[in-house]
């Protein structure tokens, strides 16, 4: 599955390093190895106080073979945590559509 990665120009190499990433999410969906042609992955912030961390958005889209794009969000404070949230939000996404077309 090839792994393409975006970071916002708000987000700092130090903070979501594209190798910390594209770990997370191959552990998190090497499952769909073979089901999947590609994953596209984007981080962005969302907001930052002076009282608290900065909080982050992460953006998934997989491009299942003989589906359609299937794609899914999260939103919190630290990277790890955003992408491990979204990862499980588009495997969630990817079941049930997947669960859709073979009902048909």
């Amino acid at each position: 599955m090839f792994i393409d990665f975006n970071r916002d120009n708000q987000v700092a190499e130090n903070e979501a390093s594209q190798e910390q990433v594209e770990g997370i999410v191959s552990h998190r969906l090497g499952r769909l190895d073979g089901k999947v042609t590609s994953a596209q992955v984007h981080i962005a912030h969302v907001r930052e106080s002076r009282s608290s961390n900065p909080e982050y958005r992460c953006s998934i889209e997989v491009r299942p073979e003989n589906l359609g794009p299937v794609a899914a969000s999260a939103e919190g404070a630290g990277v790890d945590a955003v992408v491990r949230s979204a990862c499980d939000k588009v495997l969630h996404a990817y079941e049930k559509a997947v669960g859709k077309q073979g009902a048909r």
